[in-house]
C-alpha cells in the first residue's frame, strides 16, 4: 500500500526519519535564495539584539563572505551551543506568543540553514562578560564552543554560500547583481530605525565591499536624512511629509511627486512596526492614494513607516517574513489611502524645466561639458523676466501699465507672435521702461496671477513667476478641473442634469442596449439620463450640465464601454473615475481654442482655488517650470 511501511525483508522499510543536515538543507532552501536572504536575516538577529551600529562586510557580492558585526547585548557560551540547532531560539517560549510577535525574527531557522549550506562562525561577547566565545559549524558539521577574545556583542560570518550544493550555487548570479540585492536590503533595514526627532533611537549601518566603504548612515540620522544619504537630494529635496493617527494605527514618513515614478518599486518602501516588507495590500493602498495623478504602469515613490498593535497583525505567513496578514484590513485601508492622498497632492508635480534642459543636452551629446564662454556680467539688479518681448515687424511694445489693455499673441506661422510681457504680480513705474536705479522692477514675493500671459500654439500659456516662468498646457489643466468638480458634484449627489429639447438617439449593440437598461438608475445620479428605445437604440434626454461641449452620442459610447470592459457598474469607484475623465476631456478647452487675457486669468485663479491643478486626470503634467536657475544654466551664466 502506497505510504505505508512496508517490511519487505529484501528491501526494509521505505520510510525513513530524514537526518538533520537534509531537514535543514530544505529549510535552506525556503530561507536561504542567495547571499541576501543571509544578510536579511543576520541583520534581523543584529536588530533584535538592540544593537545600535551594525557593520556589514561582503566580498564577492556576498557570495564568498557575508559578515555582521553589532554591538548588541551578545551571547554567552550556553546560547551559542544552540545557535546552530534548529527552531532553538530567544524570542519565543509559548504558541500564545505567536499571537504578538513583536521581534524580527522568531523561527530559529535561519542559522542552521545557513550552517547546513555554508561554512559559519559567530563570535561573540555578552554585555559586562571579560571574555567571550566562539564557534562554527561547516556543512553541518558542528565544532566545539571555545572562549575567544571579542569586543561586546556579536559577530557572524558566513563564508563560501552554497560551496556544498553547486547545483544552488550556479543559480546565483553575478556579483554585481548579488552585490546589489545586498545593498537593497541594507537601505531598507537602515531606513527602517531611523532616529527620532530628538536624534534618539536609530541605528548606524556600515557596508564594506571588497575591503571599501560602500555605503553608511549614523545612528543620530532621521529619516530624511536617511533618504538623502541613500538616494540623493533631488528626491530628497521633494519629498512630502505622511502623518497620521486614528487611534488604532500610526503612520508616518514620505511621498515623493508623481514624477519620479519608476517602473519597479525598489523606491517604494513600507515598514510594518520596524519590518521592511512587500505586501499586496500597502501596494494597492499607494496605487490608490496616487490615483489619478501618476500614469498607468508607473509605481510611486514612497517611505512609510506604519506601526500597529502586533496583536493586530500576524508576521507567519511566508517564510522570508515579508508579507503579513492584517485582522481589520478594510478600515486601515480607508485611514491610509486617506492620510496618504493628502500628502500626494500638496507635492509639486509640475515638470521642473531643469530636467528638460538637462535632456536636451544629452540628446545634443553635450552632457553637462560647456566650452569656457566669457563671464556675461550680472543680471543688473533684475529678480525675474523683464518686459523684453518683441512684437514681429514692430518696434517694442509701450512699456506694461501704460497699454490699456494687455495683448494677445497672435497666431503667426511659428505658432506665436511675442508682443510685450512683463514679471506677474509686479509692474514697472508707468511711462517708464526700466525699474528706478537700485529699485527692483515692481516684484512681489507673493504671485498673485496677475499677467499678461503669452498664448503659444493657441495650446500653451507662459506667464512669468517670482523666481523664473512657467508654461501651462491649457487642456490639461482645464481637464483636471472640469473631473475634480463633476467628481465632487456626483460624491454630494448634487450633479445638475442639462436635459436635451429633443433627445439624442444613438445606435447600439444589443448587448450595449441591455447594459444600458440595467445601469440607468446608476446612470442617472451620475448626471446621465438615458434608456431604451427600440431594440437597438437607446435615447439621451440629459447630460451633467458641468459638460461644456456636449456629445450625448460621444458620453453614452464611452461609457457602455467602460462597463462592458470592467464588468462593474457605471457608480463602481474605478469605472466612475474612468468615466468622469472621458467626460471632463470631452468638456474641457482643447489645444487650438484661442484664449484672451480674462480667460487666462480666470482658468489660472480656478486652478489656484482647487489645490488638485499639476497634473491632468491621465496623470500628464499640466506645467512646466523654468527658475532663473535653469535659464542662468541654459544660456551659461553660472
Amino acid at each position: 500500500m502506497t505510504g505505508s511501511a512496508s517490511t519487505d525483508a529484501s528491501n526494509g522499510p521505505r520510510i525513513a526519519v530524514l537526518s538533520e543536515v537534509v531537514r535543514n538543507q530544505i529549510a535552506a532552501g525556503e530561507v536561504i535564495e542567495r547571499p541576501a536572504s543571509v544578510l536579511r536575516e543576520l541583520l534581523d538577529n543584529a536588530v533584535d539584539a538592540g544593537s545600535s551600529r551594525i557593520t556589514v562586510d561582503l566580498e564577492e557580492g556576498g557570495m564568498r563572505l557575508v559578515r555582521v558585526s553589532d554591538d548588541g547585548i551578545g551571547m554567552g557560551p550556553a546560547d551559542l551551543e544552540l545557535a546552530f540547532q534548529a527552531h532553538a531560539t530567544s524570542k519565543l517560549r509559548t504558541p500564545e506568543d505567536l499571537d504578538h510577535i513583536a521581534s524580527l525574527g522568531f523561527r530559529g531557522e535561519a542559522l542552521a540553514s545557513m550552517a547546513s549550506v555554508a561554512r559559519c562562525r559567530i563570535l561573540s561577547r555578552p554585555r559586562g562578560s571579560e571574555m567571550g566565545a566562539e564557534i562554527t559549524e561547516e556543512g553541518g558539521r558542528r565544532g566545539a564552543v571555545t572562549p575567544a577574545g571579542a569586543p561586546e556583542g556579536t559577530v557572524v560570518e558566513v563564508r563560501d554560500l552554497f560551496y556544498n550544493t553547486p547545483a544552488r550555487r550556479r543559480f546565483l548570479k553575478r556579483e554585481q547583481t548579488e552585490l546589489a540585492r545586498c545593498m537593497d536590503i541594507v537601505q531598507r533595514v537602515a531606513l527602517a530605525h531611523p532616529a527620532d526627532e530628538s536624534g534618539a533611537g536609530g541605528i548606524g549601518f556600515t557596508v564594506n565591499h571588497g575591503g571599501r566603504r560602500a555605503f553608511d548612515v549614523e545612528p543620530g540620522m532621521d529619516l530624511a536624512a536617511r533618504v538623502r544619504r541613500t538616494f540623493g537630494g533631488e528626491l530628497a529635496d521633494t519629498l512630502e511629509p505622511v502623518e497620521g493617527d486614528n487611534g488604532s494605527a500610526r503612520i508616518f514618513g514620505f511621498v515623493a511627486p508623481p514624477r519620479f515614478a519608476r517602473r519597479d518599486t525598489r523606491r517604494q518602501m513600507w515598514f510594518l512596526n520596524g519590518r521592511p516588507l512587500k505586501d499586496k495590500v500597502l501596494t494597492r493602498v499607494l496605487k490608490d492614494a496616487y490615483r489619478g495623478v501618476l500614469v498607468h504602469g508607473l509605481q510611486p515613490v514612497a517611505f512609510l513607516h506604519l506601526w500597529l498593535d502586533p496583536e493586530t497583525v500576524d508576521v507567519n505567513v511566508h517564510p522570508a517574513k515579508t508579507e503579513v496578514r492584517l485582522r481589520d484590513e478594510r478600515s486601515l485601508f480607508g485611514f491610509l489611502v486617506h492620510t496618504i492622498r493628502e500628502s500626494v497632492m500638496r507635492t509639486d508635480m509640475a515638470t521642473p524645466g531643469e530636467s528638460m534642459l538637462d535632456s536636451l543636452r544629452r540628446r545634443e551629446g553635450r552632457g553637462e561639458q560647456r566650452e569656457t564662454l566669457p563671464d556675461p556680467g550680472p543680471m543688473r539688479g533684475q529678480s525675474a523676466i523683464q518686459s523684453a518681448w518683441i512684437p514681429r515687424g514692430g518696434a517694442p511694445s509701450a512699456p506694461w501699465g501704460s497699454a490699456p489693455t494687455p495683448p494677445v499673441a497672435e497666431d503667426g506661422g511659428d505658432g506665436f507672435v511675442v508682443q510685450d510681457i512683463a514679471p506677474s504680480g509686479g509692474a514697472a513705474p508707468a511711462g517708464s521702461g526700466a525699474a528706478s536705479p537700485g529699485e527692483e522692477a515692481g516684484w512681489h514675493e507673493v504671485d498673485d496671477l496677475r499677467g499678461p500671459y503669452l498664448q503659444v500654439a493657441k495650446t500653451y500659456l507662459v506667464r512669468a513667476l517670482p523666481d523664473g516662468f512657467e508654461i501651462i498646457d491649457q487642456h490639461a489643466l482645464h481637464e483636471r478641473l472640469t473631473f475634480e468638480e463633476l467628481r465632487r458634484e456626483v460624491g454630494e449627489g448634487k450633479v445638475e442634469i442639462q436635459r436635451l429639447l429633443t433627445p439624442e438617439l444613438v445606435e447600439l449593440g444589443r448587448a450595449d442596449l441591455a447594459l444600458v437598461a440595467e445601469h440607468s438608475e446608476a446612470l442617472r445620479r451620475i448626471g446621465i439620463e438615458v434608456e431604451p428605445f427600440g431594440e437597438t437604440t437607446a435615447a439621451v434626454h440629459g447630460i451633467p450640465a458641468r459638460i461644456k461641449r456636449p456629445d450625448p452620442e460621444a458620453i453614452v459610447r464611452d461609457v457602455v464601454a467602460v462597463i462592458a470592459r470592467t464588468g462593474k457598474a457605471p457608480d463602481a469607484e474605478d469605472v466612475l473615475e474612468e468615466v468622469l475623465h472621458r467626460a471632463s476631456c470631452r468638456s474641457s478647452i482643447m489645444a487650438g481654442d484661442r484664449l484672451d487675457q480674462s480667460s487666462i486669468r480666470a482658468l489660472l485663479e480656478r486652478a489656484r482655488a482647487a489645490g488638485t491643478d499639476q497634473t491632468c486626470p491621465h496623470a500628464r503634467p499640466t506645467r512646466v517650470k523654468f527658475t532663473l536657475a535653469d535659464l542662468e544654466k541654459a544660456f551659461h551664466r553660472t
